[in-house]
């Protein structure tokens, strides 16, 4: 049986590790004087007069002219990254399936790439395909905080109705680790059975039988093992032996199982080093450098001529994060993905003004942010949901260029930011509701 509180425990432990984690810079008491009168005033008016209104957030509703403001935003990049302040925002879950219903009929787009194991939602998306129910299906591999969200029930079925038509909403995953029970009841057997149709003999791989045993482990998908340093050099070694006898790049199935192998190499080391309720800033540059890598495969390798979703926290996507917090010694993987791809990407950021989100298992309210915070700025405006484009900026929004507090990166205390160099656009929303899960 689903027990949120198990699993919502182990999130914020290290499977949401780099996600969920304080950022340092919180401002000071020297850094709390409040703005002149005049100067908050005038950037209240500011965001009054050049935020766009979203007229709703509801996925089932079609009329899309709200989003016209947005639509030229993105312009012609074809990766848009829809980041959630933390996994328990269900407004934000909300807000992302309308943009990605948009995203997918009005900006053809036509992968959504979630936070979740690569080889989990290839199989998710291989039996929405051959008919299985979408709600079945991405519990096979989507991870539970989006799998068993009721804010995610419309999107979910969105993308099953239109599995079998011409242009669907493919699913896809970039993460390293494993996510769901797809990859601990299949993965190893399927990758045996590539193996044999390329005919690559088992019986030939040294410490086959130890190697399927270690893997088998690391497909489960338990945080509390870790591998021994002689299985983690097992693991190493194998996969470098099997990759080097793999067919070439061109072969689609082969370019798959190279990169899944490779990203579970890195997996296995992160498994053996780390430790699951404090991982150091090394394990989170790796794990972050391997979800890119995947991402950075998904865009030029898996899909190269298409346009995709990337779904995600703000905290994982965003790009520049030392002018977040100048000690933090993690590099993002929206930032490595952002060298690799450039403009091609447009990150967007969430912001709750009030309300609540979930915190582990609890409805937590959201406590009320600081006068000149952005979401402090922007709830003195008249804007219920609205949209702010930070590459395009129009004049009189330079102050956006200076440090601003803000709890874009995450539920609890503000950060100071360049907003500018770390996301492309923001999504307002005044009042957040948790995140709700079915058992």
């Amino acid at each position: 049986m689903f027990s949120r509180r198990s699993f919502l425990v182990s999130t914020v432990a290290f499977a949401a590790a780099g996600t969920c984690t304080a950022w340092a810079g919180t401002p000071s008491a020297a850094d709390r004087v409040p703005l002149d009168r005049n100067v908050r005033a005038s950037r209240i008016a500011w965001l009054d007069a050049h935020t766009c209104d979203l007229s709703s957030i509801d996925l089932e509703d079609d009329d899309f002219g709200d989003l016209s403001a947005f639509e030229e935003a993105v312009g012609d990049a074809r990766i848009v990254m829809l980041g959630e302040q933390t996994h328990g925002d269900g407004t934000s879950l909300l807000a992302k399936g309308r943009l990605t219903r948009f995203l997918h009929e009005e900006m053809d787009f036509d992968v959504l790439a979630f936070e979740s194991g690569l080889y989990d939602m290839r199989k998710v998306w291989e039996r929405m395909r051959a008919g299985e129910s979408a709600r079945k299906a991405v519990r096979r591999g989507l991870s539970p905080n989006w799998s068993r969200s009721e804010e995610m029930k419309s999107l979910i079925e969105y993308v099953g109705e239109r599995a079998q038509r011409r242009r669907p909403l493919e699913l896809a995953g970039f993460d390293c680790r494993f996510s769901a029970s797809a990859s601990r009841d299949r993965m190893v057997d399927d990758l045996v059975a590539f193996l044999a149709e390329r005919d690559i003999d088992t019986d030939s791989v040294p410490d086959w039988d130890r190697f399927r045993r270690t893997l088998e482990k690391i497909a489960d998908g338990s945080i509390n093992w870790r591998p021994s340093e002689q299985e983690e050099r097992l693991v190493t070694s194998t996969i470098e032996s099997l990759t080097e006898r793999l067919p070439g790049p061109e072969e689609e199935e082969a370019a798959f199982w190279r990169q899944l192998l490779n990203s579970t190499k890195a997996l296995a080391q992160l498994r053996a080093r780390s430790e699951p309720q404090s991982p150091s800033p090394a394990d989170l540059n790796l794990l972050d450098a391997t979800m890119a890598d995947n991402l950075i495969w998904l865009a030029r390798e898996a899909y190269p001529e298409r346009k995709i979703i990337v779904w995600g926290a703000t905290s994982r996507n965003l790009r520049n994060s030392q002018l977040i917090d100048p000690s933090r010694e993690v590099t993002t993987m929206g930032h490595l993905a952002w060298q690799a791809l450039g403009e091609s990407i447009y990150s967007v950021g969430f912001l709750a003004y009030a309300g609540r989100r979930l915190v582990v298992d609890e409805p937590r309210e959201i406590d009320p942010p600081p006068s000149d915070s952005l979401e402090g700025l922007w709830g003195a405006t008249e804007d219920e949901n609205a949209f702010l484009d930070l590459r395009r900026m129009p004049e009189g929004g330079e102050w956006l260029q200076a440090p601003v507090p803000s709890r874009l990166v995450s539920g609890d205390d503000p950060v100071k930011a360049d907003w500018t160099k770390v996301l492309d656009g923001v999504v307002f929303l005044r009042s957040m509701e948790p995140t709700t899960f079915d058992d």
